[in-house]
Formats: structure tokens, C-alpha cells, sequence
């Protein structure tokens, strides 16, 4: 049997967080925010028509909003807490100019913040969150202080309003947003927000699944997220098991599997006759080579598929693969080809190896016109290898024509089993 789920090295030499460190997971460094915020060139040039706004405050110096895209971009070029800056002054004129130019208010609160002047950063935020909530940096500044206080609820309101309302929130937020659901209290609070369907529910979701942050915690939170009716598709199910498989997950990757591809079986392959047909694979689906120069892929036949592939002259790998957790044993693998005519040294071979890359044995296809295509083979799975990978692997070929055919069922079971 496959080891039992073990704690990946990460957790093992990890104390347990206190409260306060996983508030600080939501949060951001302000000073690392404000840095990343300047580098985007861009941002300031939304805010007016002019691409330039210092140059346009030369033509509408009275403009408020002008000037205090002016400001922002002069805090840019050349950060600093000298009230006196041009930056200060700009945004001091420009708040002169138009009291609700809250571009001018986060160039001031930055500045405070920055000068750890609490009181008057905070006087500054809240006057700007007032005027407007549409602002990343001010949302920024709530996150902050929702997490200085503890407030969790508070915290993701302010995550949620920056992520419905800014173009930057989503590049910046939701890597943290992720990486807070290994603290349960996050989990909590946060289904109801995504019970309401915002707009960037699916961008997170994705992320969840794919980024490779924390993904038992991305599984805690999926499964949670079934009393919501949380919009997991299947494909999303796949992308997280292959996170927690590449995190060493494997009885959490395999339970998670099984969960959502009905009747999988530990102790055989899947999808003998290739019908299944997803837009993401998990590693133990069929997962077709990506390398070059290899042309392979599972095409739709009626209720099932075949695998069909094709490779030039001088060219060899793998074709296709499925990971397998198969008992210790003797195991059967049975399948049928067409359209494979090579001589015997090219013909194709399917192989399973032990994850530490022991070869267990091999099944040689050969060419279609032989037993109808049929092909057999035995296989031994030792006590000491876990997990095991399937393949077929196409041999190099020096016809003009490469190499090329198809299998339309491939099977690995119990010896004595039906297939």
C-alpha cells in the first residue's frame, strides 16, 4: 500500500502560527506595496486624458485632478517623506484646487505613512475612503489597519471592494488572499463573500488551484465551499490535485480524485478506452507528451477515443502517461493498437517505473496487423515503490515516414482480473 499521507517538509519544520501571524498573511508590507504600486507606469495615465500629467499641469493648472496625477507620478519618480517635496506640494495644490481629489489624499497619507505618522495617514485614508472607494492605495491602507486590529471580516472587505474596483488589485491581492486560507478563521469569513459571486471569484479560484500556494489548504477551502455550492469545476479539481501531488500529497491528491472521477480504482489504470475528455488533466488521468517534436493526443471517437501520435524520423519519448498507485503485486496490462506498422526495432513499448525511476517492466506493441493489434503483457509492483508512472514510449525510426499510429484501449490490472 501506498505510504500514508505524510506532512510535507515545509509544515514538518514549521511551529504552529500564533493568531496574529496568520492575521499578518492577509496583510501586505506597505512599503513593498507602495514600491510595487509605483512601478506600474501605467496607473497614472488613467487618471487623466494626458499621458504626461506633469507636462498637462502646464496647460490646466487649476485642474485639481491634474495635479494630483501629477503628484502621484512625481512620488513615483522620486519617493519621499520630505513635506516639502514637490510631490507634497503638488498634491497640496491640487487639494486646494478640488477637495475630493483623492489622488492627492494617497500621496499625502503614503508620506505620513511612511513617516510613521499614524494619526494623520489614518485622518487622510478614511477622508479619501469617503470620497471614494474606487482607490487602491487607501484600500490598502484599510487592509492594514483591519489587520493591525485583528479584524479579519474587515480585512477582506477592503480586499473585496480593491479586487471589484481596481485593474492593479489582482496581480497584487490574490497571491496573499491564497496563501491566508491555510488559517481556517480566513476560510470562514470569506465563503460568505464568495457566495455573493464577485467578479473576480473565478480569477481567484484559479488561483487557488494552480499556483502552487499552499494547496491542502486550497483543498480545505474547496471542500468547504461545497455548502455554498462554490463554483469548483472538475478542471479546477484537477489542477489542485496536481498541486498537491508535486507537494507530496499523495492521500490527499489520490482522496480528492476520486472524489470527482467516479468508479477510480487505486489498484488498476484509468480510462481504458480514453473517453474521458477534460480541458485540464490530473496526473492520474491520461496525460498526453508536450514535448517537441512529438505530435500526441487523445482524440473523441464516438462514446470513446484513441490516443493517436505520431513523431518524424530520428525522433523518440513518451507519448503519453498516468500515475499509479497500484498494491504490491502482479498486475496484467492489455490493450489493442491500429494503423502501427514498424519494424520490430521501432515499434513502441509501454514501461512502468517507480517514482524513484526504477524500470518495473515493459509490454512491447507490435505492429496492428499482428493478433489484431492486440497486445499483453505482465508487470510487478514491489512492496517498496509506492507510486508508479505508465507510459508509452515511441522508439526512434529512420523511415521516411517516422513513426505514427494509435491505441484505442490500454488497461493495467490485477493479474486474474477482468480488464
Amino acid at each position: 500500500m501506498p505510504k500514508s499521507r505524510r506532512p510535507s517538509s515545509s509544515r514538518r519544520s514549521t511551529p504552529r502560527r500564533s493568531r496574529r501571524e496568520w492575521f499578518g498573511r492577509l496583510g501586505l508590507a506597505l512599503g513593498a506595496i507602495t514600491l510595487g504600486l509605483m512601478s506600474v507606469g501605467d496607473s497614472f495615465a488613467r487618471l487623466v486624458e494626458s499621458a504626461d500629467p506633469i507636462r498637462a499641469t502646464a496647460l490646466a493648472p487649476g485642474n485639481g485632478v491634474i495635479l494630483a496625477a501629477a503628484a502621484q507620478q512625481e512620488f513615483a519618480m522620486a519617493p519621499s517623506t520630505d513635506d516639502n517635496s514637490k510631490a507634497s506640494r503638488l498634491a497640496r495644490l491640487a487639494l486646494l484646487k478640488d477637495p475630493t481629489a483623492v489622488e492627492a489624499l494617497s500621496v499625502l497619507g503614503l508620506q505620513a505613512q511612511l513617516r510613521n505618522e499614524t494619526e494623520r495617514a489614518r485622518d487622510l485614508f478614511e477622508y479619501s475612503l469617503l470620497l471614494s472607494r474606487r482607490e487602491l492605495r487607501p484600500q490598502i491602507w484599510a487592509i492594514e489597519e483591519a489587520v493591525n486590529r485583528g479584524d479579519i471580516a474587515a480585512a477582506l472587505r477592503s480586499y473585496d471592494i480593491a479586487l471589484r474596483t481596481s485593474r492593479e488589485a489582482p496581480g497584487l491581492l490574490l497571491p496573499n488572499l491564497a496563501a491566508a486560507l491555510a488559517e481556517p478563521k480566513v476560510r470562514a469569513a470569506l465563503l460568505p463573500i464568495m457566495q455573493t459571486e464577485p467578479v473576480w471569484a473565478e480569477s481567484f479560484l484559479s488561483r487557488v488551484a494552480t499556483s502552487g500556494i499552499d494547496p491542502v489548504a486550497g483543498l480545505a477551502f474547496f471542500r468547504e465551499g461545497e455548502s455554498i455550492d462554490l463554483p469548483v469545476t472538475d478542471d479546477l479539481r484537477a489542477a489542485l490535485v496536481n498541486g498537491l501531488m508535486a507537494d507530496g500529497e499523495i492521500s490527499d491528491a489520490w482522496a480528492y480524485y476520486s472524489e470527482f472521477r467516479p468508479g477510480a480504482a487505486r489498484n488498476r489504470s484509468r480510462d481504458p478506452e480514453f473517453a474521458l475528455n477534460p480541458n485540464t488533466r490530473a496526473v492520474f488521468d491520461w496525460m498526453p507528451s508536450l514535448a517537441p517534436g512529438l505530435s500526441s493526443a487523445i482524440l473523441q471517437e464516438g462514446e470513446g477515443g484513441v490516443l493517436d501520435f505520431s513523431l518524424p524520423p530520428g525522433t523518440g519519448g513518451p507519448l503519453v502517461q498516468q500515475t499509479q498507485l497500484l498494491p504490491p503485486g502482479a498486475y496484467r496490462l492489455t490493450g489493442r493498437s491500429r494503423a502501427i506498422d514498424q519494424p520490430d526495432r521501432s515499434s513502441p513499448y509501454w514501461v512502468l517505473q517507480c517514482q524513484d525511476g526504477r524500470e518495473l517492466g515493459r509490454v512491447e506493441v507490435p505492429n496492428s496487423d499482428v493478433a489484431n493489434g492486440e497486445f499483453e503483457g505482465r508487470l510487478m509492483v514491489p512492496g517498496d515503490c509506492p507510486v508508479q508512472t505508465l507510459s508509452l514510449i515511441a522508439r526512434s525510426s529512420d523511415d521516411i515516414a517516422g513513426v505514427s499510429g494509435q491505441i484505442e484501449r490500454a488497461s493495467l490490472a490485477p493479474a486474474g482480473a477482468r480488464p
